[in-house]
């Protein structure tokens, strides 16, 4: 990451505190990029933000579809070599270093009484661990709890890009455990729900 302008993509459910957390990113020299909704929020906190949308077009099938894009997941997934950022260049797509995501509320769905099948696949998040899943594989700073969130930024304070690579590689591979545990928890939960419906 060092030399580079960095980006930061922030998509929540729970948007209470997200303020903060991309306040002090600015501050630190980010560029934060959002889901509309994020956006919205952080701007009515004085925070600007680039939506999600300039890059991959605006939100399709009633905001069912909003970062599953092919452009979002390069973005996460691209090597830290010069083929890789010209193809990103080309493309037009900014190198993200670092996602904050937090899940659709499935477990609340589904221990709430009067939950349906329908209600709860209504709360069934796929673009969430999708991008949690491309930041791990990435080796990007991937957050999907706050207080991860306040970890990286004391990391980031305390100059986390002058860290060795064996120093980085080392938080990163922690957080991808995170937010891969995370995600099989998030599925398991799924699963378990609809195993009593077939």
């Amino acid at each position: 990451m060092h030399g580079r302008i960095k980006t930061a993509l922030l998509s929540v459910f729970k948007k209470d505190g997200i303020e903060h957390f991309a306040r002090a990113l600015i501050e630190l020299g980010w560029n934060i990029l959002a889901s509309a909704g994020t956006v919205k929020y952080l701007k009515e906190h004085g925070i600007e933000a680039r939506d999600i949308a300039e890059i991959v077009g605006p939100p399709i099938l009633g905001h069912r579809v909003v970062t599953l894009s092919r452009e979002i997941h390069a973005a996460l997934l691209a090597k830290d070599t010069p083929e890789d950022d010209a193809e990103l260049a080309r493309i037009g797509v900014p190198r993200i270093n670092l996602v904050y995501v937090d899940l659709y509320p499935l477990a609340e769905e589904v221990a709430r009484p009067g939950a349906t099948l329908a209600s709860v696949t209504e709360k069934t998040d796929i673009g969430g661990p999708a991008l949690l899943r491309s930041a791990a594989k990435g080796r990007r700073l991937v957050v999907c709890r706050t207080d991860d969130a306040k970890t990286i930024l004391g990391h980031l304070k305390r100059g986390y890009e002058s860290w060795s690579s064996d120093e980085q590689e080392r938080v990163q591979i922690w957080l991808a455990h995170r937010a891969e545990y995370a995600v099989a928890e998030y599925c398991m939960a799924s699963a378990e729900y609809l195993k009593k419906h077939f």
